[in-house]
């Protein structure tokens, strides 16, 4: 016979939705203000998708869940406290980036409080991907906007000059036979590296790698966005110079966008195939 100390009775399931719907009331502000980032900034169009992304991996990790004995961690409370104290001061002072990262902090707590550390590790991937809804303050996304425009200009000169002749670089500014072009912030990559990462993330969770070889792919999120926004704005450059410049830089310009992710998908693709035959000829050794 299957044993039920792992699940939920019925008074606490009636408690765990009264909780959720509370929850839901208390951080409606901060849900409008995610919405708006979401709609608002290019590089948070990914965080509409983010709840699905880890309910589906919740969703999957529920039967392994419901056959956790319970073990609660009285810690869990503490950091549910600490997790509304943090909203309650975002709200006072009216800044929402405190309230949404609280949001991570009461899941966090909350699992805690449930099934104890087991349940915390089960669903560590769900609940870190949740990050992801999060907007990084603008002061850091600025620190790292100015050095990927220098690198991405740089790279796409370099690449050019191989095949232009008449190619010249000015800080973030590249000449292709005198026609001048910027590469401005949205076109250094900023706006897709906060998506690309998020696609990274779920890619290398899925795949069949250790844990450790898994981070290393993770790892390779930002050099591919940055590989692949200069494969963007180089082929932008070569449509200019052998066909029509105003066509590039207005309709190419604009539809180039899925290019950057193919390219990228392709990418970690190579670098995921690239590491399993290194793994499996490790093992074989």
């Amino acid at each position: 016979m299957k044993s039920d100390e792992g699940r939920f009775n019925r008074r606490e399931l009636y408690w765990l939705i009264s909780l959720a719907v509370l929850a839901i009331v208390m951080y409606s502000a901060t849900f409008r203000y995610l919405y708006g980032k979401w709609m608002d900034d290019a590089q948070y169009s990914l965080g509409f998708l983010v709840p699905f992304v880890s309910g589906y991996f919740v969703w999957k990790k529920w039967p392994e869940a419901r056959q956790l004995a319970r073990n609660p961690s009285y810690w869990g409370l503490v950091i549910i406290v600490l997790a509304l104290l943090l909203h309650l001061a975002g709200t006072i002072l009216d800044v929402s980036g405190p309230s949404a990262v609280s949001i991570i902090f009461l899941l966090v707590g909350g699992c805690l409080y449930l099934r104890g550390k087991k349940l915390l590790y089960l669903m560590a991937f769900p609940l870190s991907y949740m990050v992801f809804m999060i907007p990084v303050p603008g002061g850091i996304i600025d620190r790292l906007g100015l050095p990927m425009q220098i690198l991405a200009s740089r790279s796409t000169a370099s690449i050019l000059s191989l095949i232009i002749p008449d190619v010249s670089r000015a800080g973030i500014q590249i000449t292709v036979d005198g026609y001048q072009f910027v590469v401005a912030p949205e076109c250094s990559g900023m706006s897709s590296l906060v998506a690309l990462v998020g696609v990274t993330a779920v890619f290398a969770y899925i795949t069949r790698l250790a844990t450790p070889l898994k981070w290393v792919l993770f790892a390779f999120a930002l050099p591919v966005a940055l590989a692949a926004n200069i494969v963007r704005i180089t082929t932008i450059a070569l449509l200019g110079h052998y066909w029509d410049w105003e066509k590039a830089m207005s309709i190419y310009h604009d539809m180039s966008s899925p290019l950057l992710f193919i390219v990228a998908i392709v990418l970690l693709f190579a670098i995921s195939g690239g590491l399993e035959w290194l793994s499996a000829r490790r093992t074989t050794r």
